[in-house]
């Protein structure tokens, strides 16, 4: 694919909605960091705030369960770790 194609792609309706969905994606993990990093929640409701983040990217990216788990989850998990240490 040349620079010229991806261009295209990108400012096409398609891949500007793609890009808005990722750009949300992005924030609300952002968020949910920055919230549990914060220490002002329980350690389950962090655990819940990753799950409803994962459930966001489910809305937005349909069947992408695994891939949440896979590139964010694993993000988000040590984030927990790290906030309220080792978990079972």
């Amino acid at each position: 694919m040349t620079l010229e194609e991806a261009i295209r792609i990108l400012r096409s309706p398609e891949g500007r909605e793609e890009t808005k969905r990722v750009y949300l994606l992005r924030r609300t993990v952002d968020w949910a960091e920055i919230t549990i990093r914060a220490g002002d929640v329980t350690r389950q409701d962090a655990e819940s705030l990753v799950d409803a983040v994962a459930a966001r990217a489910e809305e937005l990216f349909p069947g992408s369960r695994g891939t949440f788990a896979i590139v964010y989850g694993v993000r988000l998990k040590r984030v927990i770790d790290e906030t309220y240490g080792q978990g079972d």
